[in-house]
């Protein structure tokens, strides 16, 4: 079965272009000790505002990284710290800009740490920053920033570069282009291109077949032109996604005959017919496989309040024995009395 994995991205590129937004001064050799130089010029810091713009909508659509976003936060917290400044205009944005550092910051140690935190044995930050290589020294300034004053404003333009440096060591630089996309750089868009129309036209092929309700030895012989992996992928997808149950058939039948290597037409009939026959009995399968699974839950909730049923019956029992309650006695030993008399 096809397993999609969903990201705010469009394709790798759109990933890799965004990184060299954020380290205009990293190459794809991964050149060492070359950290984010935010002053550089302002083509430099308009193209790192668009990457942390093009972050900020990822994050509104949802499955961004982590580290990705950290990378935004700490990058736009060093773009809105101007150290040009003097006077009044640097003392009233202080305090701002501290607080910008510290929360970028502090979001970024947290949440990577809590992500490889032991759910199942409990690890001090210290021990999980230990196993995922990070400074101890972040810890401690993620700590100060959140329970204590706020760092000064040269230890925390420091720690951002480090965290930056170090999230591309960690992070960044270990993404590449798949062999088919070609490089980044240019000129190689057309294999990943080619690609896609490959995929393209298998489509349009396959559901042309299946639409067809009978074997079209023209189209089978146009389908087997194409690779295997990607008429298997595109069947798999038209399986997930199509609503038409003859359709559907169809489909699961002749990806069955293209893994079993048995594509000829009356193979692919046989299929079609054995898939017809199985699936009044599937579904009376799955009925009743869910109709145990909803008795032996209804059991695992009596066997879980049937303790308090059984002591709620025993305290019946003793309350009936301490109370008279009816009892029928007999006439001579019964002396009737009125009500309020002792």
């Amino acid at each position: 079965m096809v397993q999609y994995v969903f990201t705010p991205w469009r394709d790798r590129r759109e990933l890799l272009a965004v990184r060299s937004q954020f380290y205009p001064e990293k190459n794809l050799h991964h050149q060492p000790n070359s950290g984010p130089l935010l002053r550089d010029g302002s083509e430099q810091q308009q193209q790192q505002q668009q990457a942390v713009a093009r972050v900020s909508m990822w994050m509104h659509r949802g499955a961004c990284p982590h580290l990705v976003e950290s990378t935004a936060l700490l990058t736009a917290a060093l773009l809105s710290d101007d150290e040009g400044e003097s006077g009044s205009a640097q003392a009233s944005r202080g305090y701002a800009v501290r607080a910008a550092y510290s929360a970028a910051f502090s979001r970024f140690v947290t949440g990577l740490l809590d992500s490889h935190q032991d759910k199942q044995r409990k690890m001090s930050m210290y021990d999980v920053a230990k196993s995922v290589g990070l400074p101890a020294t972040f810890v401690e300034l993620r700590h100060q920033a959140t329970h204590e004053q706020l760092p000064s404003l040269t230890r925390l333009r420091a720690a951002a570069r480090k965290a930056l440096d170090w999230i591309w060591d960690y992070y960044w630089k270990h993404l590449t282009l798949p062999p088919a996309e070609g490089d980044i750089r240019g000129g190689g868009d057309t294999a990943g291109s080619e690609h896609d129309k490959e995929e393209r036209r298998c489509r349009e092929v396959v559901m042309r077949y299946l639409e067809a309700g009978e074997a079209d030895s023209g189209l089978e012989e146009e389908i087997m032109s194409f690779d295997e992996a990607v008429v298997l992928t595109t069947l798999g997808s038209i399986s997930e996604t199509t609503r038409d149950t003859s359709l559907l058939r169809r489909a699961l039948a002749f990806s069955r005959a293209i893994m079993e290597r048995g594509r000829d037409p009356d193979r692919m009939d046989d299929d079609e017919v054995s898939a017809d026959e199985r699936l009044p009995k599937d579904i009376e399968r799955v009925r009743a496989e869910l109709g145990k699974a909803w008795e032996e839950m209804r059991e695992m909730e009596e066997a879980a309040k049937g303790p308090d049923l059984m002591e709620a019956v025993d305290s019946e029992v003793e309350m009936a024995e301490d109370t008279p309650g009816w009892t029928l006695y007999e006439e001579e030993t019964w002396t009737p009395k009125p009500i309020g008399v002792v």
